[in-house]
């Protein structure tokens, strides 16, 4: 049996639930979509930040290739252009920290559209449009098409009736036939 309950991978506010018990849904179909208004804030910093230390490390370049022509003609020393080599260098990993924490921003943003792991059919709806998920919080169940269950509630008055090998009908909205099997 396959029937997961998708959970929400970041916080945020539920915005629309798409899916409802009983609709059929394919791998890949939004399930539920979250607010992804924060990401898009961290994500603009974090750019900004890109863009903040390549202009840093734009002047840089410049300053060691002047001080390189610099001490070609024995004006300054060595180890003044070892000092700005080093800065370049100190730029160029903040670089690379600043554009893997744009890439992480993109990936959890990318977890706002909740989709579905496999063909299935909504089950039942945990969420609704304006509740706020936390990590993990389960959002929807689905169920496989493949191979279904099915949970019989009965008054307690007639479970003295219910025994093995009574027959029971069972439809679904999912299918137009009908099924015949025992308890």
């Amino acid at each position: 049996l396959i029937d997961p309950t998708v959970a929400a991978e970041v916080a945020a506010r539920v915005l629309k639930v798409p899916v409802h018990p009983g609709q059929s849904v394919k791998t890949g179909d939004v399930v539920v979509l979250l607010d992804s208004t924060d990401f898009a804030l961290q994500r603009k910093e974090a750019q900004a930040e890109v863009a903040r230390i390549q202009a840093l490390l734009a002047n840089q370049g410049k300053m060691v290739e002047r001080n390189q022509k610099l001490v070609n003609k024995n004006f300054i020393s060595q180890n003044a252009l070892d000092d700005i080599t080093t800065q370049q260098s100190a730029l160029n990993e903040q670089l690379a920290g600043a554009r893997a924490r744009l890439a992480s921003i993109d990936h959890v943003a990318a977890k706002t559209r909740v989709v579905a792991p496999l063909d299935s059919v909504g089950e039942k709806q945990i969420v609704s449009a304006g509740d706020f998920v936390k990590i993990g919080d389960p959002l929807i169940q689905i169920i496989s098409k493949h191979k279904l269950r099915a949970h019989l509630s009965f008054p307690e008055n007639i479970a003295a009736k219910l025994q093995p090998g009574l027959k029971v009908r069972l439809t679904t909205p999912t299918a137009s036939n009908e099924i015949i099997t025992t308890i």
